[in-house]
């Protein structure tokens, strides 16, 4: 990935802030009968706000080097004046604490002295971050307000095959009711061996819960975890597999970068791939390339990530898209191909998405983002192409499980069909491929 001073990255925001018209998320169809002719597109594609980082005033986040001893880590909250603090819910991970400080505090030079080991501690706190919140880009159609938590009976009995966490607005199981159910079968994973009475699947890190439904109108978790599960299911033999809702979003689509590590680290801990449809840009503010999160995924190289690249119709080389942008050679970053690749209803020329963002060092391949059925509705964004990556790469872990994390990426990587010449040359991708389901 390409590095660029800071002031750079805040010149091009804003460049692209105001020069920009709307936000890709989707586009609907008002006939499940008719997708053809149905081509009506309220893609938007202004650079939502709920993708530029919120920083916190008065909170930060460090991690103390394996083995601090927690007198240790009690004095070094003394010495930086926190008030209060917490840990990831349900981790094994214990050095990852949030640092709540009281009103008047200059976060900036906070920071700084923490890192810089003020008052000790130079040893013993490996990384400070700060706090913030990012979203979801959602311009979504409505899929219903029912509060329907009843999800147990989806918990499968056994876990086998591969699991695949979900970081996302949660899973609503009985989408499309009796008539037109989309989970027919037990798929969600199950946590009884976890040694955790209180997990029954995965974890709501927003509301601290077991519950992991998902309250987003837009069900935006439910449909990446349905792509997943329908190209698993949908194999010339099933595959074996399990999703593990992690609920990271609310149900505006917005996340705390606390919640989101903490589930990170929890899916790294119990899953095999962990699916990740959102992100935040590098607004010239954070430093995103030396971070508590790059640094678990860096540790765990056997988990692949699989990340969108984000719908701005953004060069992500210059403007840096995160978790996407990350180089970590177990992450993989999928831009939005548009309705006509690989399509057997629409006929016409194959592109990249008009709304997907691009880069030929940051992003790696194409899958297909535009006019994805629904319920009635064609569902577009890179949020709806990178689960189709995650179906496939889930497919070959199971059929090729002495596989390397770099051989399956490569195995993968190497399946997807050259973009056409019909594809902009000025909007490319690392690997220049598409990933067919």
């Amino acid at each position: 990935m390409k590095k660029f001073k800071k002031t750079s990255y805040l010149c091009l925001l804003l460049l692209v802030l105001f020069s920009c018209t709307n936000e890709a998320t989707y586009d609907q169809n008002f006939s499940n009968e008719n997708l053809k002719s149905n081509e009506t597109n309220n893609v938007n594609r202004l650079m939502s706000r709920t993708a530029l980082p919120r920083y916190s005033n008065d909170k930060l986040i460090v991690r103390f080097a394996p083995g601090v001893a927690d007198s240790i880590k009690a004095d070094l909250r003394d010495i930086h004046g926190v008030t209060n603090f917490k840990l990831c819910e349900h981790c094994s991970d214990d050095t990852i604490e949030l640092w709540m400080f009281g009103n008047g505090i200059n976060i900036e030079p906070k920071k700084s002295a923490i890192e810089q080991g003020s008052g000790g501690g130079v040893e013993a706190i490996v990384d400070v971050d700060y706090e913030f919140t990012f979203g979801i880009d959602l311009n979504n159609p409505d899929l219903g307000t029912a509060n329907d938590y009843n999800y147990h009976s989806y918990i499968k009995s056994v876990n086998d095959g591969v699991t695949i966490a979900v970081l996302d607005t949660g899973i609503a199981p009985t989408i499309g009711g009796a008539d037109n159910a989309v989970f027919t079968t037990p798929f969600l994973y199950n946590a009884d061996g976890d040694g955790n009475p209180s997990i029954l699947s995965g974890w709501d890190f927003v509301n601290h819960d077991h519950n992991t439904f998902d309250d987003n109108n837009g069900r935006h978790g439910t449909v990446v975890s349905s792509i997943i599960t329908s190209i698993l299911n949908e194999s010339a033999s099933a595959i074996p597999h399990q999703i593990m809702p992690l609920k990271v979003c609310d149900q505006y689509g917005k996340a705390s970068y606390f919640d989101f590590l903490c589930a990170t680290n929890f899916g790294l801990e119990h899953a095999d791939i962990l699916q990740m449809s959102l992100g935040w840009y590098d607004d010239g503010f954070g430093d995103f390339l030396n971070t508590i999160i790059s640094s678990l995924i860096n540790e765990n190289p056997e988990v692949i990530i699989v990340t969108s690249a984000g719908n701005q119709q953004n060069n992500n080389d210059i403007l840096p898209h995160y978790p996407s942008g990350y180089t970590h050679d177990n992450i993989i970053a999928v831009a939005a191909a548009n309705k006509y690749a690989n399509e057997t209803i629409y006929f016409g020329t194959s592109n990249i998405a008009n709304f997907s963002n691009y880069g030929l060092e940051s992003v790696d391949v194409f899958s297909r983002g535009e006019n994805i059925p629904f319920l009635g509705y064609g569902m577009s964004g890179t949020s709806f192409a990178a689960p189709f990556v995650t179906g496939v790469i889930a497919r070959n872990k199971y059929e090729h499980p002495g596989l390397s994390t770099a051989e399956l990426l490569f195995q993968v990587i190497n399946s997807g069909i050259v973009c056409p010449t019909s594809f902009d040359t000025a909007k490319k991708v690392k690997f220049n491929k598409i990933i067919l389901p």
